[in-house]
Protein backbone atom coordinates (compact mmCIF):
# COMPACT_ATOMS: atom_id res chain seq x y z
CA UNK A 1 0.00 0.00 0.00
CA UNK A 2 2.61 2.58 0.97
CA UNK A 3 4.27 1.54 -2.96
CA UNK A 4 1.09 2.27 -4.18
CA UNK A 5 1.01 5.85 -2.21
CA UNK A 6 4.51 6.58 -3.24
CA UNK A 7 3.63 6.17 -6.66
CA UNK A 8 0.64 8.60 -6.39
CA UNK A 9 2.40 11.49 -4.37
CA UNK A 10 5.29 11.30 -7.45
CA UNK A 11 3.10 11.66 -10.15
CA UNK A 12 1.16 14.19 -8.47
CA UNK A 13 4.31 16.33 -7.99
CA UNK A 14 5.51 15.93 -11.36
CA UNK A 15 2.33 16.61 -12.70
CA UNK A 16 2.28 19.52 -10.59
CA UNK A 17 5.54 20.90 -10.96
CA UNK A 18 5.17 20.71 -15.16
CA UNK A 19 2.46 22.69 -14.59
CA UNK A 20 4.20 25.22 -12.30
CA UNK A 21 7.19 25.16 -15.46
CA UNK A 22 4.23 25.22 -17.94
CA UNK A 23 3.70 29.05 -16.49
CA UNK A 24 7.22 29.99 -16.47
CA UNK A 25 8.45 33.21 -18.54
CA UNK A 26 9.41 31.91 -22.08
CA UNK A 27 13.31 31.75 -22.38
CA UNK A 28 13.91 31.95 -26.03
CA UNK A 29 17.51 30.83 -26.79
CA UNK A 30 19.72 29.90 -29.55
CA UNK A 31 20.23 26.48 -28.91
CA UNK A 32 22.79 25.82 -31.77
CA UNK A 33 24.56 27.84 -34.13
CA UNK A 34 26.77 27.34 -36.88
CA UNK A 35 27.71 28.52 -40.30
CA UNK A 36 27.27 27.43 -43.95
CA UNK A 37 30.41 29.28 -45.29
CA UNK A 38 28.59 31.26 -47.80
CA UNK A 39 26.02 34.57 -48.48
CA UNK A 40 22.61 33.12 -48.19
CA UNK A 41 19.56 34.90 -49.98
CA UNK A 42 17.43 31.90 -49.47
CA UNK A 43 17.31 28.95 -47.54
CA UNK A 44 14.82 25.62 -47.49
CA UNK A 45 15.09 23.36 -44.77
CA UNK A 46 13.85 19.98 -44.61
CA UNK A 47 14.30 17.55 -42.30
CA UNK A 48 15.52 14.29 -43.64
CA UNK A 49 16.16 10.86 -42.29
CA UNK A 50 20.10 10.31 -42.77
CA UNK A 51 19.72 6.05 -42.02
CA UNK A 52 17.53 4.42 -39.75
CA UNK A 53 19.26 6.13 -36.48
CA UNK A 54 19.86 9.16 -37.57
CA UNK A 55 18.36 12.05 -38.69
CA UNK A 56 19.22 15.29 -39.76
CA UNK A 57 18.23 18.82 -42.01
CA UNK A 58 18.49 19.09 -45.82
CA UNK A 59 19.47 22.88 -46.98
CA UNK A 60 19.00 24.30 -50.10
CA UNK A 61 20.13 27.75 -50.63
CA UNK A 62 21.95 30.21 -52.71
CA UNK A 63 23.05 34.11 -52.25
CA UNK A 64 20.13 35.13 -54.31
CA UNK A 65 16.92 35.55 -52.96
CA UNK A 66 13.99 33.70 -54.08
CA UNK A 67 13.19 33.94 -57.80
CA UNK A 68 9.76 33.95 -59.11
CA UNK A 69 8.53 33.06 -62.84
CA UNK A 70 6.85 35.97 -63.31
CA UNK A 71 8.25 38.26 -65.43
CA UNK A 72 8.07 41.59 -63.57
CA UNK A 73 9.55 39.00 -60.57
CA UNK A 74 12.49 36.84 -62.69
CA UNK A 75 16.14 37.79 -62.86
CA UNK A 76 19.18 36.05 -63.62
CA UNK A 77 20.45 34.29 -60.85
CA UNK A 78 24.38 35.10 -59.21
CA UNK A 79 25.41 32.14 -57.58
CA UNK A 80 25.00 28.06 -57.84
CA UNK A 81 22.34 26.78 -56.08
CA UNK A 82 24.04 24.52 -53.30
CA UNK A 83 22.69 21.20 -51.05
CA UNK A 84 23.78 20.02 -47.91
CA UNK A 85 23.01 17.83 -45.25
CA UNK A 86 23.78 18.46 -41.28
CA UNK A 87 23.10 16.04 -38.38
CA UNK A 88 20.89 17.32 -36.18
CA UNK A 89 24.39 18.16 -34.10
CA UNK A 90 25.24 20.92 -36.23
CA UNK A 91 27.85 18.38 -38.28
CA UNK A 92 28.36 18.91 -42.11
CA UNK A 93 27.70 15.11 -43.69
CA UNK A 94 27.95 16.53 -47.23
CA UNK A 95 27.74 18.82 -49.41
CA UNK A 96 27.13 19.42 -53.45
CA UNK A 97 27.11 22.29 -56.09
CA UNK A 98 24.19 21.73 -58.48
CA UNK A 99 24.31 22.82 -62.08
CA UNK A 100 24.26 26.68 -63.71
CA UNK A 101 20.71 25.94 -64.87
CA UNK A 102 19.21 24.96 -61.50
CA UNK A 103 17.66 28.51 -60.68
CA UNK A 104 16.99 29.19 -56.41
CA UNK A 105 13.18 29.40 -56.31
CA UNK A 106 10.47 26.85 -55.14
CA UNK A 107 8.67 26.91 -58.54
CA UNK A 108 11.36 26.13 -60.16
CA UNK A 109 13.35 23.92 -58.15
CA UNK A 110 10.85 22.13 -55.75
CA UNK A 111 12.71 19.74 -53.47
CA UNK A 112 11.25 17.05 -51.46
CA UNK A 113 13.03 14.16 -48.48
CA UNK A 114 10.88 10.71 -49.04
CA UNK A 115 12.01 7.17 -48.51
CA UNK A 116 10.30 5.98 -51.58
CA UNK A 117 12.29 2.20 -51.86
CA UNK A 118 11.83 1.98 -48.13
CA UNK A 119 15.97 1.04 -47.19
CA UNK A 120 15.57 3.77 -44.23
CA UNK A 121 17.45 6.46 -45.74
CA UNK A 122 15.49 9.56 -47.24
CA UNK A 123 16.29 10.14 -51.45
CA UNK A 124 16.23 13.53 -51.75
CA UNK A 125 13.85 14.76 -55.08
CA UNK A 126 14.31 17.43 -57.33
CA UNK A 127 13.48 19.06 -60.50
CA UNK A 128 17.64 19.44 -61.97
CA UNK A 129 17.96 21.38 -65.26
CA UNK A 130 20.73 19.32 -66.69
CA UNK A 131 21.71 22.21 -69.44
CA UNK A 132 24.10 24.42 -67.80
CA UNK A 133 23.69 27.02 -70.96
CA UNK A 134 20.04 27.53 -71.08
CA UNK A 135 18.70 28.12 -67.69
CA UNK A 136 14.96 28.66 -68.65
CA UNK A 137 15.06 25.26 -70.71
CA UNK A 138 11.94 22.87 -70.28
CA UNK A 139 13.84 19.94 -72.46
CA UNK A 140 16.84 19.56 -69.85
CA UNK A 141 14.17 19.42 -66.90
CA UNK A 142 15.04 16.20 -64.81
CA UNK A 143 13.59 14.90 -61.47
CA UNK A 144 16.74 13.66 -60.16
CA UNK A 145 16.65 11.58 -57.12
CA UNK A 146 20.15 11.61 -54.71
CA UNK A 147 20.72 9.06 -51.53
CA UNK A 148 20.04 11.93 -48.35
CA UNK A 149 23.33 10.22 -46.81
CA UNK A 150 25.59 10.60 -49.20
CA UNK A 151 23.91 13.23 -52.44
CA UNK A 152 25.49 10.37 -54.98
CA UNK A 153 22.81 10.30 -57.79
CA UNK A 154 20.43 7.49 -57.98
CA UNK A 155 18.51 8.49 -60.85
CA UNK A 156 16.72 10.43 -63.16
CA UNK A 157 14.09 10.90 -65.21
CA UNK A 158 12.36 13.27 -67.57
CA UNK A 159 10.27 16.22 -65.85
CA UNK A 160 6.59 16.11 -67.44
CA UNK A 161 4.95 19.13 -69.34
CA UNK A 162 2.20 20.13 -69.16
CA UNK A 163 1.54 23.92 -69.92
CA UNK A 164 2.92 25.98 -72.39
CA UNK A 165 2.14 29.41 -71.84
CA UNK A 166 3.61 32.13 -70.48
CA UNK A 167 7.11 31.81 -68.06
CA UNK A 168 4.97 31.94 -65.27
CA UNK A 169 2.40 29.77 -65.80
CA UNK A 170 4.93 26.89 -67.30
CA UNK A 171 7.44 26.90 -64.44
CA UNK A 172 5.39 25.84 -61.71
CA UNK A 173 6.70 22.58 -60.01
CA UNK A 174 5.80 20.26 -57.29
CA UNK A 175 6.99 17.42 -55.39
CA UNK A 176 4.77 15.87 -52.22
CA UNK A 177 4.37 12.39 -51.38
CA UNK A 178 1.95 10.23 -49.00
CA UNK A 179 0.94 6.67 -47.69
CA UNK A 180 -0.96 4.52 -48.90
CA UNK A 181 -2.25 1.69 -46.16
CA UNK A 182 1.59 2.65 -44.87
CA UNK A 183 3.04 2.24 -48.45
CA UNK A 184 4.92 5.59 -49.51
CA UNK A 185 3.56 6.89 -53.39
CA UNK A 186 5.58 10.04 -54.69
CA UNK A 187 3.83 12.94 -56.40
CA UNK A 188 5.42 14.97 -58.89
CA UNK A 189 3.13 18.31 -60.49
CA UNK A 190 2.93 20.90 -62.72
CA UNK A 191 0.56 23.81 -63.15
CA UNK A 192 -1.07 26.12 -60.60
CA UNK A 193 -3.39 28.67 -62.81
CA UNK A 194 -4.57 26.69 -66.20
CA UNK A 195 -3.59 23.38 -67.62
CA UNK A 196 -2.40 21.49 -64.69
CA UNK A 197 -0.89 17.74 -64.37
CA UNK A 198 -0.42 15.44 -61.63
CA UNK A 199 1.45 12.23 -61.49
CA UNK A 200 1.60 9.35 -58.67
CA UNK A 201 5.18 6.93 -58.86
CA UNK A 202 4.97 3.59 -56.75
CA UNK A 203 8.60 2.69 -54.96
CA UNK A 204 10.70 1.42 -58.45
CA UNK A 205 9.50 4.87 -60.18
CA UNK A 206 6.08 2.96 -62.09
CA UNK A 207 3.88 4.52 -62.66
CA UNK A 208 0.52 4.44 -60.39
CA UNK A 209 -1.79 6.85 -61.89
CA UNK A 210 -1.74 10.05 -63.48
CA UNK A 211 -4.13 13.04 -63.85
CA UNK A 212 -4.57 15.95 -66.53
CA UNK A 213 -6.48 18.68 -65.97
CA UNK A 214 -7.29 20.88 -68.61
CA UNK A 215 -7.58 24.88 -69.09
CA UNK A 216 -11.48 24.20 -69.56
CA UNK A 217 -12.35 21.36 -66.81
CA UNK A 218 -14.69 22.85 -64.88
CA UNK A 219 -13.77 23.67 -60.87
CA UNK A 220 -11.01 25.56 -58.98
CA UNK A 221 -7.45 25.85 -60.15
CA UNK A 222 -4.10 24.93 -57.81
CA UNK A 223 -2.70 26.82 -55.01
CA UNK A 224 1.02 27.67 -54.13
CA UNK A 225 -0.04 25.72 -50.99
CA UNK A 226 -0.07 21.50 -51.30
CA UNK A 227 -0.79 19.67 -48.35
CA UNK A 228 -1.02 15.84 -47.85
CA UNK A 229 -3.55 14.75 -45.25
CA UNK A 230 -6.05 11.44 -44.38
CA UNK A 231 -8.76 14.12 -44.51
CA UNK A 232 -11.28 11.25 -43.99
CA UNK A 233 -9.14 8.17 -41.97
CA UNK A 234 -9.48 5.55 -44.45
CA UNK A 235 -5.37 5.19 -44.22
CA UNK A 236 -5.57 6.49 -47.77
CA UNK A 237 -3.54 9.90 -48.01
CA UNK A 238 -5.37 12.66 -49.94
CA UNK A 239 -3.46 15.25 -51.87
CA UNK A 240 -5.34 18.89 -51.79
CA UNK A 241 -4.71 20.32 -54.86
CA UNK A 242 -6.36 23.32 -54.35
CA UNK A 243 -9.89 22.86 -53.57
CA UNK A 244 -9.38 19.65 -55.02
CA UNK A 245 -9.53 16.23 -53.13
CA UNK A 246 -7.41 13.76 -54.71
CA UNK A 247 -7.30 9.99 -53.26
CA UNK A 248 -3.22 8.86 -53.50
CA UNK A 249 -4.47 5.41 -54.29
CA UNK A 250 -6.42 5.84 -57.59
CA UNK A 251 -5.83 9.65 -58.17
CA UNK A 252 -9.81 9.95 -57.48
CA UNK A 253 -11.61 12.84 -56.14
CA UNK A 254 -13.08 12.64 -53.02
CA UNK A 255 -14.27 16.17 -53.78
CA UNK A 256 -13.84 19.59 -56.03
CA UNK A 257 -15.51 22.19 -53.49
CA UNK A 258 -16.88 24.46 -55.23
CA UNK A 259 -17.20 22.64 -58.71
CA UNK A 260 -19.51 25.02 -60.18
CA UNK A 261 -19.01 28.15 -58.36
CA UNK A 262 -15.16 28.69 -58.67
CA UNK A 263 -12.81 28.28 -61.57
CA UNK A 264 -10.04 30.55 -59.95
CA UNK A 265 -7.12 30.30 -57.93
CA UNK A 266 -6.26 29.93 -54.34
CA UNK A 267 -2.98 31.11 -52.66
CA UNK A 268 -4.06 29.65 -49.09
CA UNK A 269 -4.74 25.94 -48.66
CA UNK A 270 -4.98 25.51 -44.92
CA UNK A 271 -6.31 22.14 -43.29
CA UNK A 272 -7.35 22.81 -40.02
CA UNK A 273 -8.20 20.55 -37.40
CA UNK A 274 -11.26 20.85 -34.90
CA UNK A 275 -9.88 19.42 -31.81
CA UNK A 276 -13.02 19.21 -30.05
CA UNK A 277 -15.42 17.43 -32.60
CA UNK A 278 -12.39 15.00 -33.93
CA UNK A 279 -13.02 16.71 -37.54
CA UNK A 280 -10.78 18.30 -40.38
CA UNK A 281 -11.47 21.60 -42.44
CA UNK A 282 -10.07 23.31 -44.97
CA UNK A 283 -9.51 26.92 -45.04
CA UNK A 284 -8.97 28.43 -48.57
CA UNK A 285 -7.69 32.32 -49.44
CA UNK A 286 -8.66 32.84 -53.20
CA UNK A 287 -6.47 35.31 -55.41
CA UNK A 288 -8.48 37.57 -58.03
CA UNK A 289 -7.90 35.20 -60.79
CA UNK A 290 -11.25 33.92 -61.52
CA UNK A 291 -12.18 35.30 -65.01
CA UNK A 292 -14.19 37.77 -63.54
CA UNK A 293 -16.40 36.00 -61.50
CA UNK A 294 -17.54 37.75 -58.11
CA UNK A 295 -17.19 35.11 -55.23
CA UNK A 296 -16.22 35.06 -51.93
CA UNK A 297 -12.43 35.18 -51.21
CA UNK A 298 -11.77 33.68 -47.89
CA UNK A 299 -13.64 30.14 -47.12
CA UNK A 300 -13.77 27.22 -44.73
CA UNK A 301 -14.87 24.02 -46.28
CA UNK A 302 -15.55 21.17 -44.02
CA UNK A 303 -14.02 17.53 -44.73
CA UNK A 304 -16.65 16.62 -47.54
CA UNK A 305 -15.53 20.02 -49.19
CA UNK A 306 -19.01 21.81 -48.29
CA UNK A 307 -19.17 25.49 -47.48
CA UNK A 308 -19.02 26.61 -43.65
CA UNK A 309 -18.74 29.99 -44.21
CA UNK A 310 -17.23 32.55 -46.40
CA UNK A 311 -16.43 35.92 -46.78
CA UNK A 312 -15.01 39.32 -48.86
CA UNK A 313 -16.41 39.33 -52.22
CA UNK A 314 -13.18 40.87 -53.96
CA UNK A 315 -9.89 41.32 -53.52
CA UNK A 316 -6.54 39.72 -54.36
CA UNK A 317 -5.80 37.24 -50.79
CA UNK A 318 -1.69 36.29 -50.25
CA UNK A 319 -1.01 34.07 -47.28
CA UNK A 320 -2.53 33.28 -44.17
CA UNK A 321 -2.99 30.49 -41.70
CA UNK A 322 -4.73 28.76 -39.18
CA UNK A 323 -3.50 27.83 -35.40
CA UNK A 324 -4.67 26.69 -32.16
CA UNK A 325 -4.58 29.14 -29.67
CA UNK A 326 -6.14 28.62 -26.10
CA UNK A 327 -8.08 26.21 -24.17
CA UNK A 328 -11.31 25.62 -25.21
CA UNK A 329 -10.42 24.39 -28.74
CA UNK A 330 -9.89 28.43 -29.99
CA UNK A 331 -9.08 28.54 -32.92
CA UNK A 332 -8.28 31.68 -35.57
CA UNK A 333 -7.76 31.80 -38.91
CA UNK A 334 -5.81 34.29 -40.96
CA UNK A 335 -4.95 36.18 -44.02
CA UNK A 336 -4.30 39.55 -46.20
CA UNK A 337 -5.40 41.00 -49.16
CA UNK A 338 -2.62 43.12 -50.91
CA UNK A 339 -2.25 45.58 -53.62
CA UNK A 340 0.66 45.71 -56.29
CA UNK A 341 3.40 42.68 -54.86
CA UNK A 342 7.22 43.77 -55.88
CA UNK A 343 10.29 41.01 -56.08
CA UNK A 344 13.59 40.57 -57.17
CA UNK A 345 17.28 40.40 -55.76
CA UNK A 346 16.32 42.59 -52.70
CA UNK A 347 13.73 40.20 -51.91
CA UNK A 348 9.56 40.50 -51.58
CA UNK A 349 7.09 43.53 -50.96
CA UNK A 350 3.79 43.64 -50.57
CA UNK A 351 2.07 47.16 -50.79
CA UNK A 352 -1.35 48.16 -49.26
CA UNK A 353 -1.74 45.07 -47.10
CA UNK A 354 -4.74 44.77 -44.82
CA UNK A 355 -5.59 42.06 -42.31
CA UNK A 356 -8.39 39.79 -41.65
CA UNK A 357 -8.74 37.45 -39.01
CA UNK A 358 -11.40 34.90 -38.05
CA UNK A 359 -12.67 32.47 -35.15
CA UNK A 360 -11.83 29.17 -37.52
CA UNK A 361 -15.41 27.45 -37.12
CA UNK A 362 -17.49 30.30 -37.20
CA UNK A 363 -16.53 32.56 -39.55
CA UNK A 364 -16.70 35.97 -36.80
CA UNK A 365 -14.36 38.44 -37.62
CA UNK A 366 -11.87 39.30 -34.54
CA UNK A 367 -8.93 41.70 -34.53
CA UNK A 368 -5.80 40.47 -33.55
CA UNK A 369 -3.60 42.33 -30.82
CA UNK A 370 -0.45 42.61 -33.01
CA UNK A 371 0.62 42.74 -36.62
CA UNK A 372 0.15 38.70 -38.18
CA UNK A 373 1.39 39.43 -41.75
CA UNK A 374 4.73 37.58 -42.37
CA UNK A 375 3.91 35.49 -39.15
CA UNK A 376 4.25 31.96 -38.46
CA UNK A 377 2.51 30.05 -35.67
CA UNK A 378 4.96 27.78 -33.93
CA UNK A 379 4.32 26.59 -30.09
CA UNK A 380 7.51 27.39 -28.47
CA UNK A 381 6.54 26.44 -25.12
CA UNK A 382 5.07 22.79 -25.62
CA UNK A 383 1.09 23.63 -24.14
CA UNK A 384 -0.51 22.50 -27.37
CA UNK A 385 -1.30 26.36 -28.35
CA UNK A 386 0.90 28.65 -30.98
CA UNK A 387 2.88 31.79 -30.50
CA UNK A 388 3.74 34.06 -33.99
CA UNK A 389 7.16 34.35 -35.21
CA UNK A 390 7.18 37.11 -37.71
CA UNK A 391 10.35 36.75 -39.52
CA UNK A 392 8.73 34.89 -43.11
CA UNK A 393 10.00 38.28 -45.73
CA UNK A 394 11.79 41.79 -45.92
CA UNK A 395 8.58 43.23 -44.15
CA UNK A 396 9.39 40.95 -40.80
CA UNK A 397 9.85 42.65 -37.25
CA UNK A 398 11.63 39.45 -36.07
CA UNK A 399 9.63 39.81 -32.86
CA UNK A 400 7.69 36.66 -31.55
CA UNK A 401 4.57 37.60 -30.27
CA UNK A 402 1.99 35.31 -27.74
CA UNK A 403 -1.99 35.38 -28.93
CA UNK A 404 -2.23 38.59 -26.43
CA UNK A 405 0.23 40.68 -28.58
CA UNK A 406 2.83 40.35 -25.67
CA UNK A 407 6.50 40.12 -27.65
CA UNK A 408 8.23 37.07 -26.31
CA UNK A 409 11.29 36.75 -27.79
CA UNK A 410 13.45 38.74 -31.28
CA UNK A 411 15.11 36.40 -33.63
CA UNK A 412 17.78 39.21 -34.61
CA UNK A 413 18.66 41.23 -37.59
CA UNK A 414 18.08 40.20 -40.87
CA UNK A 415 16.30 36.65 -39.58
CA UNK A 416 14.52 34.88 -41.96
CA UNK A 417 12.50 31.51 -40.88
CA UNK A 418 13.19 27.86 -42.95
CA UNK A 419 11.42 25.57 -40.27
CA UNK A 420 8.90 26.11 -37.29
CA UNK A 421 8.36 22.63 -35.65
CA UNK A 422 9.61 19.99 -33.54
CA UNK A 423 12.44 18.58 -35.18
CA UNK A 424 15.10 18.27 -32.11
CA UNK A 425 14.44 15.47 -29.21
CA UNK A 426 13.69 18.69 -27.47
CA UNK A 427 10.90 20.13 -25.68
CA UNK A 428 8.29 22.47 -27.47
CA UNK A 429 8.81 23.05 -31.05
CA UNK A 430 11.84 25.35 -32.53
CA UNK A 431 12.37 27.80 -35.15
CA UNK A 432 15.50 27.49 -37.89
CA UNK A 433 16.25 30.66 -38.82
CA UNK A 434 19.01 31.95 -41.61
CA UNK A 435 20.89 34.87 -41.67
CA UNK A 436 22.42 36.50 -44.68
CA UNK A 437 26.20 36.70 -43.32
CA UNK A 438 25.96 32.26 -44.02
CA UNK A 439 24.53 31.82 -40.49
CA UNK A 440 22.15 29.35 -39.06
CA UNK A 441 20.20 29.63 -35.60
CA UNK A 442 18.35 27.15 -33.84
CA UNK A 443 15.90 28.96 -31.24
CA UNK A 444 14.06 26.86 -28.61
CA UNK A 445 12.17 27.92 -25.07
CA UNK A 446 14.53 26.42 -22.25
CA UNK A 447 11.35 26.37 -20.37
CA UNK A 448 9.32 24.19 -22.60
CA UNK A 449 7.30 21.20 -21.34
CA UNK A 450 5.37 19.29 -24.14
CA UNK A 451 1.83 18.90 -22.73
CA UNK A 452 -0.40 15.86 -23.75
CA UNK A 453 -1.95 18.29 -26.51
CA UNK A 454 1.48 19.09 -28.13
CA UNK A 455 2.52 15.14 -27.84
CA UNK A 456 -0.65 14.00 -29.86
CA UNK A 457 0.04 16.98 -32.42
CA UNK A 458 3.09 15.34 -32.68
CA UNK A 459 1.99 12.18 -33.23
CA UNK A 460 -0.47 13.15 -36.24
CA UNK A 461 0.83 12.15 -39.54
CA UNK A 462 -0.67 15.20 -41.02
CA UNK A 463 2.20 17.10 -38.99
CA UNK A 464 5.21 15.09 -39.89
CA UNK A 465 4.04 15.50 -44.14
CA UNK A 466 3.72 19.26 -43.32
CA UNK A 467 7.43 19.04 -41.92
CA UNK A 468 8.89 17.70 -45.48
CA UNK A 469 6.84 20.28 -47.77
CA UNK A 470 9.14 23.42 -46.97
CA UNK A 471 10.95 22.74 -49.80
CA UNK A 472 8.10 22.63 -52.48
CA UNK A 473 5.24 25.48 -52.86
CA UNK A 474 4.39 28.51 -49.64
CA UNK A 475 3.87 25.14 -46.84
CA UNK A 476 6.07 26.40 -44.08
CA UNK A 477 2.79 28.06 -42.08
CA UNK A 478 0.43 24.44 -42.77
CA UNK A 479 1.64 23.34 -39.30
CA UNK A 480 -0.57 25.99 -37.81
CA UNK A 481 -3.45 24.58 -38.68
CA UNK A 482 -3.19 20.99 -36.24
Amino acid sequence: MRFFLFIFIYLLHQSLSGQEKQNQPMDLTVTMEFNLGSTIGKLRAIPININREEKGMLFAYSADKEIDPWIEMFYPPSDRMKLAVFSLKGKLIWKKELGKGVINGIWFTPIYAFDLDQNGTDEIYYVNNIDSVHILSYEGLRLTAIEGSSGNILGEWSWKRVEHGSLSHTFRNFIMGGYVHGKPVLITAQGTYATMGIQAWNPGMTKRWELLISEEDPGPRGSHMCPVIDINSDGVDELLWGERCIDLDKGEYLFIADRDEYNGHSDVIQPTFDWKNNQWYVFTCRESGDRGQIKPRVVMFDDRGERVWSDLEMGHMDMGWTAQTGPGEKTIAFTISRGRKMAGPDGFFRLDVEEYAYEAFSGDPIRLPFKAYNTVPVDLDGDGYHEFACALDEQSDRKVYTIDGNVVGELGDKAYIAMASKFLDLPGEQILCYYPDGTIRIWRDMNAVDSDRARDRYRNPYYRHCQRLTGTGYNLVNLGGL
